[in-house]
């Protein structure tokens, strides 16, 4: 049964996951400079952090308003990274059972104290509420856990393996 349940998820995208930076432009100088991880996005200049900082959270907005809302086939962004990058470094033992993404999909929304960077990404609602300073921007519906009852799934998988679902 834990095939056919992986093979469900893997039928699903990974979540979206996008970086806006603000970073000093050259040595000596007030300019900076917005940069975008979107492949389609090109850098962009200006002459000072303030408007630097505009420009990032207006082209950030931009990238929410053009995704609205997070697809509802999306699994979380963080599983690719194994769900460790909002659970902080406490130094003990790690735990006995992984973390578990679970609950809707959200669009989410994190920066830094500084406000040097933003970070809009699709993940599950659990890890959402697991990231310091998150905010929730969307919520999808939360994906059907299983189509067909245990029997039809049953069935599915038996038949997966090359087994015949009538014995």
């Amino acid at each position: 049964m834990t095939q056919a349940a992986v093979s469900e998820l893997d039928d699903r995208v990974p979540g979206r996951r996008w970086t806006v930076r603000l970073d000093a432009a050259g040595r000596g100088s007030a300019a900076v400079r917005v940069s975008c991880s979107r492949p389609a996005c090109a850098d962009q200049r200006h002459a000072s952090a303030a408007v630097g900082r505009a420009a990032a959270i207006a082209h950030l907005k931009a990238h929410l308003r053009a995704a609205p809302a997070p697809r509802a086939g999306a699994y979380c962004a963080c599983r690719a990274e194994g769900c460790r990058t909002h659970l902080p470094d406490t130094g003990r033992h790690p735990r006995a059972e992984p973390w578990r993404c679970g609950g809707p999909v959200v669009l989410a929304v994190i920066t830094d104290r500084e406000g040097r960077w933003w970070q809009a990404m699709e993940c599950c609602s659990r890890c959402a509420a697991a990231t310091p300073g998150v905010k929730t921007v969307a919520t999808s519906q939360a994906p059907r856990a299983c189509v067909g009852s245990a029997q039809e799934l049953l069935q599915r998988w038996l038949s997966e393996m090359g087994a015949d679902p009538t014995e």
